[in-house]
């Protein structure tokens, strides 16, 4: 490595003091131990994560599953609970998950602050070890010591890793293990020994615990062996080779069984549906792609290829490049001794672990989201080959110089060295350019994106890729409003997701959650406003006018969170008057509903006044829904409902609340706010109060709080003077047919089927309504006939 330093001082200083100097300092570092390096490299990425660690969320996936996985894992392997519904526990080992958690028991650790900080920081301490597992395994496939510095620094320095390195407990460590296990693969193969490949099939067993995708790599491995045991040299040569073949399947196979419960009731079958998740992942969504939103389970091809090309830096796609050219060109030469050489085939695998998973999403189209997090791993051989690469380029330039000393002799080999000194140069530069990006874009390295991509225009990268998909820019938020809000406590907004806001929290001091309070009945002091994240506002639904921010989390000229406040009189006295203009122009007008809030629709927009305005009027409580005339028009995201909803955001002002909406382009039948009424036409509103005086010409069924009326196979509600309260009244029918006969099966015991009724299940045939102060719900009879 350091012999080029006596070289260069040869070449290009020649005195003799400093020529001395020179190779006694070449000599003390060429004789430390190759692995102190990155040793020290790991310490300062280390020491690092130690100050910065608290600067990161905790995202959902941590509270509500990556923390339970172990507990729930032991549990079950003990028998104390035998329930499998959990997600993760079926299709994610607690391999990873163990070291958080046992830390956690071992420290005894009770305040959320110390429990999720240490799991960031475990989290991102096996990321370097991941690293370090990349510079030994550089460093015993090219013998350079620089090479393998290298591609350390290269796979700890890519911002999307390294910023999910705290946080992200599933995709990370998947990612790290990879690089230790190829890192055991070929240690394997160079030692040849039956122990080496037991604790790579150990390795492997363990990778396949943390994503089934890590299966990847065993018939990967039992192809080489296969290969070597068909050209080993004599049956004693063979025999060895089958019996380190048996061994590391085994282990693999064992581990792996013993450290997933899931797979102990029914090996085989709950095995193939793992298998099936590699495909058909379970969770669905709506994913922002090139300026469109797309449903997660139908992704264009382009999907994978697009994103790894704009979040990693170009330099490093270039080199891997080279590395895989160079690879494949050698692979080309020598096709008759591949399957021979064990260096070559080990190349092979890098190149095939990058790309195979890259045209397998290409032509089968897996459900995937979040940008490409779910193949984070294919970094682990993109790095390393991106290393070969800079070897290549090295070799080239070396061959380049050699045809210069042609043209002046005795200069080939101090043009080699320049080249070589150049190159290093330049590869040095690289990583501290990327080095310096993140240290300006701390702490959102994960939002990383190259210069292939509009990074300047305003607000433009958000409206074209998934942005803040975990939403981590919110904790900022809430440091900002610490640092700002005179009062001792905040009101947080309460729309039933208080524990996903809690989360956002767990990483503060005890002193400063206890600032924060949730109210169901109260204002919230400020709104967290997610901007610019994965399907904010997909196609059709409402997008509801956001208060006015206060603050402004900018990334690349994107604003990817917004502190808002309801509260006007906190801002600038031109915005307060904006929102009162709203107020006096749709006051003007005459509502379409009245509640607490007057209802006022102008074509596309939705208005909604208060004139006096009660605390707790902004709480959340209205929800929207909307029944498009299409069904066709709903995105897949809404299969399975035919409608879309959205919350309304408010603002308070002079005792007046204002909330507002923009509804979708299409066509609309119907606007619903749930629990309160439904935004009527006036076709359709004076049909409801045809239909209502023609019941009330009848007498009811049933007379209680509810007139009930029967009659054409259907049965309906009805209340004159309709308050809000009444439409959380819930019905639970008994049908008791004439013939048992005609239930179900499973009814038939029970002796009634059921027609229960919620106000909230309401559906596009209008069977919940509220119109005129009047309420009218309709139920759907059986066909067949009923016992009295």
């Amino acid at each position: 490595m350091f012999g080029a330093a006596d070289r260069f001082q040869q070449a290009l200083a020649p005195g003799r003091a400093s020529a001395h100097y020179c190779r006694r300092l070449a000599a003390r570092l060429e004789g430390w131990p190759h692995w102190v390096w990155p040793l020290g490299v790991g310490a300062v990425f280390a020491a690092v994560g130690i100050i910065v660690v608290e600067d990161y969320a905790v995202i959902v996936d941590t509270v509500f599953a990556l923390r339970l996985l172990p507990m729930q894992t032991i549990d079950f392997a003990l028998g104390r609970n035998d329930a499998l519904t959990s997600h993760e526990i079926k299709f994610y080992g607690a391999a990873f998950e163990l070291l958080p958690f046992g830390a956690e028991q071992i420290f005894a650790a009770d305040d959320t602050r110390g429990i999720y900080l240490s799991r960031h920081l475990i989290t991102h301490l096996f990321y370097i070890a991941g690293g370090f597992g990349g510079y030994l395994l550089a460093y015993r496939m090219t013998g350079s010591r620089l090479v393998g510095l290298f591609a350390m620094l290269l796979f700890l320095l890519h911002p999307r890793m390294y910023g999910h390195s705290f946080f992200n407990s599933k995709d990370v460590p998947f990612l790290s293990m990879l690089m230790i296990a190829l890192l055991s693969v070929h240690w394997a193969f160079r030692r040849g020994t039956v122990m080496a490949f037991v604790v790579c099939g150990a390795a492997v067993a363990i990778l396949a615990n943390l994503r089934i995708m890590g299966l990847m790599l065993l018939p990967a491995v039992l192809a080489m062996l296969l290969c070597d045991a068909y050209y080993a040299a004599g049956w004693r040569a063979r025999r060895r080779v089958i019996i380190s073949g048996a061994a590391f399947a085994l282990t693999a196979a064992l581990i792996y069984y013993a450290s997933l419960p899931y797979l102990w009731g029914d090996p085989l079958g709950r095995f193939g549906e793992l298998l099936a998740t590699l495909s058909n992942h379970p969770n669905v969504r709506v994913v922002l792609f090139g300026g469109q939103f797309i449903h997660s389970a139908s992704l264009p091809a382009q999907y994978l290829p697009v994103w790894i090309a704009v979040t990693t830096p170009l330099w490093a796609l270039l080199l891997a490049g080279v590395g895989t050219v160079g690879i494949c060109g050698s692979a080309v030469r020598r096709a008759g001794s591949v399957l021979r050489n064990t260096a070559l085939r080990f190349e092979l695998l890098l190149v095939g672990g990058a790309a195979l998973p890259i045209i397998a999403v290409v032509v089968w189209g897996p459900n995937m989201y979040n940008g490409w997090r779910q193949m984070y791993f294919i970094w682990a051989p993109l790095c390393l080959l991106a290393a070969l690469g800079l070897r290549q380029a090295g070799d080239g330039l070396v061959g380049l110089t050699h045809l210069a000393g042609r043209v002046r002799p005795g200069r080939a080999g101090r043009y080699a060295l320049l080249a070589r000194i150049g190159l290093a140069a330049l590869a040095a530069l690289a990583l501290v350019s990327i080095a310096a990006e993140l240290i300006r874009l701390h702490p959102y390295q994960h939002l990383y994106f190259n210069r292939l991509v509009d990074r300047t225009t305003p607000e433009y990268l958000k409206t074209q890729y998934v942005m803040d998909y975990f939403y981590t820019a919110r904790r900022e938020g809430y440091r900002y409003v610490l640092a700002h809000h005179p009062g001792a406590t905040i009101q947080l907004e309460w729309r039933g997701t208080m524990a996903r806001t809690w989360r956002f929290l767990e990483t503060f001091s005890a002193a400063e959650r206890q600032r924060f309070r949730f109210d169901p009945a109260a204002d919230a002091d400020y709104y967290m406003l997610k901007q610019g994240g994965e399907a904010n506002n997909p196609p059709g639904r409402p997008a509801p006018l956001p208060p006015p921010a206060i603050y402004n989390r900018m990334v690349y000229n994107n604003a990817v969170l917004s502190v808002a406040t309801p509260d006007l009189s906190r801002v600038d006295p031109a915005v307060a008057d904006g929102y009162r203009e709203i107020y006096r122009t749709t006051a003007l007008q005459e509502p379409e509903l009245r509640a607490d809030f007057d209802f006022y629709r102008n074509g596309k927009t939705l208005t909604l006044v208060n004139e006096d305005c009660v605390p707790g009027a902004l709480n959340g409580a209205y929800q929207l829904r909307v029944y498009p005339a299409d069904r066709s028009d709903l995105p897949r995201y809404y299969r399975g409902r035919d409608f879309v909803d959205a919350p309304l955001y408010g603002v308070r002002f002079d005792g007046k609340c204002l909330m507002q909406a923009t509804l979708p382009d299409y066509e609309i039948a119907r606007i619903v706010v749930v629990g309160v009424g439904e935004i009527l036409s006036a076709d359709y509103r004076a049909e409801l109060r045809r239909q209502y005086d023609e019941l009330r010409a009848t007498a009811p069924a049933i007379q209680s709080d509810f007139a009930v009326y029967v009659g054409h196979g259907e049965l309906r509600y009805v209340r004159d003077e309709c308050r809000p309260g009444d439409t959380a009244a819930e019905f639970f029918l008994h049908l008791i047919p004439a013939d048992l006969g005609d239930l179900p099966a499973e009814r038939q015991e029970y002796g009634y089927g059921n027609r229960d009724f919620r106000w909230s299940n309401q559906s596009a045939k209008g069977d919940a309504i509220v119109f005129d102060d009047k309420c009218m719900a309709t139920v759907e009879l059986p066909d067949y006939e009923l016992h009295g």
